[in-house]
């Protein structure tokens, strides 16, 4: 049974308040659809590149940006192009939900690892023994035996998905599931790519997705050498002299620390791409604050009121804040309660200045509709 041993440090706390703040900023900053998209792609592309460089890929930049879309007889453009596909695969995955499995885990690595031809359905696991790194070299790692494969894999995967892990904040089960794995190496080769791809997919089921901005792999690249320290974490190369005990809490620092990092690389992106478009915005939009603009967007789209429960489950607010939402937002002229006369405000509209506007957006949604989302 996989139990693993941490502790939240002051310093894992914080960074985590760091990754929170980050998210909401790319949650509630409006960016046109297709902005967001382009920035996707982007994202997409560089943890491509970036993931194959950390493997040991030698393509530059240039050629692996050609090989991104298309097959190729040279095994590191097809590396390249694998890579690409299974960031597809995960997006797909995403969509319907799917969970963890083992055969999740054997389906990725079979088209991260794929050569020429037709792929294998499955990848299964590794049946001999392999190694991390050269013996007697710095990073040397000698993984457990391949027989102890299918059991440690199997309960790392009940870990994941165990009820006792939902209060586990989705960073730290994200971070432990990617030093597990690469600890077991349940592959002869992929193993990097594959842990890192779940990784993200965790992140991105637990509710830090990002919208598809993040890229991990920035983190790791800028700091490769203190990434294959913190996953050796000091401890013997041989699994079984202690890797099974071992306490991840500076792994977890370092792990926490780069997604911290990259998070606020990406809500710095959005904030500048929205705060470029909002230049441009009509007045009556730009005075609008991102929790006004989902507001707005509701009532000129979807309905015509809003109860206060309505709005607590959109903003994901208390009672009391939504309380006092509706006070300061009726005063800035936004809002007004449906019933003039109630002597509590239940539901609420827009102001007839700002309905006049969710008119005119009604009638012509191509010109307005990318100032809301």
């Amino acid at each position: 049974m996989f139990t693993p041993k941490y502790s939240i440090t002051d310093t894992i706390a914080h960074r985590l308040m760091d990754i929170q703040r980050a998210s909401a900023v790319v949650d509630l900053l409006p960016l046109p659809a297709s902005i967001l998209d382009l920035l996707k792609k982007e994202s997409m592309e560089k943890t491509v590149i970036l993931s194959t460089k950390i493997e040991g890929n030698t393509l530059d930049e240039a050629t692996k940006r050609k090989a991104l879309y298309q097959t190729s007889n040279d095994n590191e453009e097809q590396e390249v192009y694998n890579l690409m596909k299974a960031l597809e695969f995960l997006d797909e995955a995403e969509r319907r939900q799917l969970p963890v499995t083992e055969e999740f885990i054997k389906k990725l690595h079979a088209i991260i690892r794929v050569s020429h031809g037709r792929r294998p359905r499955i990848s299964e696991y590794r049946e001999e023994q392999n190694q991390a790194g050269s013996r007697n070299a710095s990073g040397f790692y000698l993984p457990p035996e391949w027989k102890d494969v299918p059991e440690l894999m199997e309960d790392l995967v009940a870990w994941v998905n165990s009820p006792e892990t939902y209060s586990v904040p989705v960073p730290i089960k994200a971070g432990i599931f990617m030093w597990q794995f690469l600890t077991i190496h349940p592959y002869m080769d992929g193993n990097g790519r594959t842990a890192r791809m779940i990784t993200t997919y965790l992140l991105r089921r637990g509710g830090y997705g990002l919208k598809g901005l993040f890229v991990l792999e920035n983190f790791y690249d800028r700091n490769l050498a203190e990434y294959y320290r913190r996953l050796q974490l000091g401890l013997h190369h041989n699994y079984y002299f202690g890797r099974n005990e071992a306490v991840l809490t500076p792994w977890l620092e370092f792990f926490i620390d780069g997604l911290a990092e990259v998070f606020e690389e990406a809500a710095a992106i959005v904030t500048e791409k929205s705060a470029q478009m909002t230049k441009i915005e009509p007045d009556l939009i730009r005075k609008l604050d991102p929790q006004q603009r989902m507001v707005f967007a509701q009532l000129t789209f979807k309905q015509d009121v809003l109860t206060t429960s309505e709005m607590r489950e959109l903003l994901r607010l208390s009672d009391r804040s939504i309380r006092e939402k509706v006070s300061h937002w009726r005063e800035e002229g936004f809002i007004e309660p449906r019933d003039q006369d109630a002597k509590r405000v239940r539901s609420i509209k827009l102001s007839a200045e700002y309905e006049k506007l969710a008119q005119d957006i009604r009638n012509a949604p191509d010109k307005f509709a990318h100032f809301l989302k």
